[in-house]
């Protein structure tokens, strides 16, 4: 078996792969299946699921692995930030983790427990195996990923096995964000094969494949449409999905130095970490020059202007805020990153720069590395854009087009944009296409939505009734 690899379609050939799959009951072919697969098969190869192991999982939700391996090791530990309010795959607590098993387990071996991979509560030596499937690159710095793989080095045994995987960004330009540090083959050579690796202790148990088949499924697909896909454009790349199974072998000495990074992209994480800590000044200082310099590539330039536009408003610096985004509203211009233009349009928009901001939201809808919620987000974005100048028709239209953008992974969108189908119909006097859409919002507004918005939501379904009852147009304003 190959252990440290990119997912691939063709992986589904080998016999043990299907079989996996029903075992875990996975009901997609895609990347996300692919990690489980893999992690599983690698482990079970490897001799580790014997019945007498002891397992930790890292960041791993409610996903299956958890309580397949509870009938193949003796204890088994899962963890996750649960009870998150960032992260949507571990909100639940964790009372509710040991009832979203699809299939019989062993509950007398399982222990679900609320921890920080950066602080793994468990004295050294304490497993035979550590897993985690894409949650180790979330994390807020490269200084904290490198505290991951030190504190998973102290509490495997000697020998112990870590299968791991993380998103894989195969294009030539990296993608270092914090809580999206995805691995590259740069990453690799300084973190894993260079002569002095940041990460010692550990031998990777084979030289990591980077190549795929070539197979009409390999091709990547945009990213709204995940479940059948294995690479997907995210972004302004192309993720994939690569394991690496890693053996506990020598002592962890390296400690942690950024200066593997390139400058631009080491003052840009430095910054990004000040603004985190909210020294949104010493942020200020450091993203200004990063996007004024016109020597440093456009994709850092956006980057920082990003961020630069949001400590300007933490500080309530209006007027550079204005300043910034005319200036350099050119680099939206031709940049693919969704994950950076949606916050800009944002503060366009809180920046009065109306025209701006709309050409912003259009643009991110266009883009196959956006996903669901950011197309809709969109949409909306360019509906109170066009409420602006009062034009409420182009507002309707876009915010069914919004709806239409609505998917399975993006219903906590759908109360808002119901909530923006009733105003823009509410200021057109349709009054009764209004009521059904503000009713509509309250009964699908979920914990997500705050007090604030339910109420708003009643005050213009009253607006609207007293409207009909005394057949005279609102008049009032609403609150987003």
């Amino acid at each position: 078996m190959k252990f440290c690899k990119l997912a691939d379609i063709t992986d589904w050939q080998a016999p043990n792969f299907p079989t996996t799959q029903a075992l875990l009951h996975e009901p997609y072919r895609n990347r996300k299946t692919w990690e489980y697969i893999q992690v599983y098969n690698g482990l079970q190869a490897l001799g580790l699921l014997n019945g007498k192991t002891h397992a930790l999982g890292l960041g791993v939700g409610a996903e299956s692995l958890i309580y397949a391996f509870t009938n193949v090791c003796e204890q088994v530990v899962a963890t996750d930030l649960y009870n998150s309010q960032n992260w949507e795959t571990a909100a639940m607590p964790t009372a509710e983790v040991y009832q979203k098993n699809l299939f019989p387990y062993q509950p007398d071996r399982l222990s679900v427990q609320h921890m920080d991979m950066t602080q793994i509560e468990f004295p050294d030596e304490s497993f035979d195996f550590i897993w985690s499937c894409c949650s180790i690159e979330h994390v807020n710095s490269f200084s904290e990923l490198h505290k991951v793989y030190q504190e998973i080095h102290r509490v495997l045994k000697p020998n112990g096995i870590a299968a791991l995987t993380t998103e894989y960004n195969p294009c030539d330009q990296h993608s270092y964000e914090p809580n999206m540090l995805f691995t590259d083959r740069y990453w690799i050579e300084q973190w894993f094969t260079a002569e002095q690796p940041l990460v010692t202790g550990f031998e990777l148990l084979d030289p990591p494949s980077l190549t795929l088949a070539d197979a009409p499924e390999n091709q990547p697909r945009p990213k709204q449409n995940p479940e059948t896909a294995i690479p997907i454009y995210s972004k302004d790349i192309v993720i994939n999905s690569i394991s690496f199974f890693l053996r506990k072998s020598a002592a962890f000495s390296q400690t942690y130095s950024d200066r593997w990074l390139p400058d631009p992209l080491r003052r840009y994480l430095t910054a990004c970490e000040l603004h985190r800590q909210a020294d949104f000044a010493a942020a200020e200082a450091l993203f200004q020059p990063l996007v004024e310099d016109e020597a440093i590539d456009a994709r850092t330039r956006l980057s920082a202007l990003r961020y630069l536009l949001v400590t300007l408003k933490a500080q309530n610096k209006l007027e550079p805020l204005r300043h910034y985004g005319q200036q350099f509203f050119y680099l939206c211009s031709t940049s693919e990153n969704s994950d950076h233009l949606l916050p800009i349009a944002h503060q366009l928009k809180k920046a009065g720069l109306w025209q701006e901001a709309q050409s912003v939201y259009d643009r991110v809808t266009q883009l196959r590395g956006a996903s669901a919620n950011q197309v809709v987000r969109s949409f909306i974005g360019q509906a109170e854009c066009c409420a602006q100048s009062n034009d409420y028709a182009a507002a309707l239209a876009l915010t069914e087009k919004a709806e239409l953008a609505l998917s399975p992974i993006c219903q906590d969108e759908q109360p808002k944009v119901c909530f923006h189908r009733g105003f823009y119909q509410e200021k057109l006097a349709n009054f009764e296409a209004a009521i059904a859409a503000y009713k509509q919002a309250l009964a699908i507004a979920t914990l997500s939505q705050s007090p604030k918005f339910q109420q708003n939501c009643q005050l213009r379904l009253d607006k609207c009734l007293k409207a009909i009852a005394s057949r005279t147009p609102s008049s009032a304003t609403a609150t987003f």
